[in-house]
């Protein structure tokens, strides 16, 4: 389930991606992340990463995660 940038830097310099950062608690970063799997299953995206929980400071209950992703264009599609 853990992925990581490596072989990155061979990529496209052209396509974008987004970055996102998600914050809640572990359990719902979990689901998040298992959901992002099944789009790129679907073929809807490419998950270049997504890093390790991160806790955030002030609180036990949330926690934080940052995803680099590659949204597929429609003529991907095609």
């Amino acid at each position: 389930m853990d992925k990581t940038a490596t072989g990155a830097g061979a990529r496209d310099p052209y396509i974008e991606i987004c970055k996102v950062r998600v914050q809640s608690t572990p359990e719902e970063i979990s689901h998040f992340h298992e959901l992002l799997d099944r789009c790129e299953e679907l073929g809807l995206c490419n998950v270049i990463n997504f890093s390790e929980m991160f806790a955030n400071k002030g609180t036990r209950k949330y926690f934080r995660a940052y995803t680099d992703i590659e949204i597929r264009g429609e003529e991907d599609y095609e």
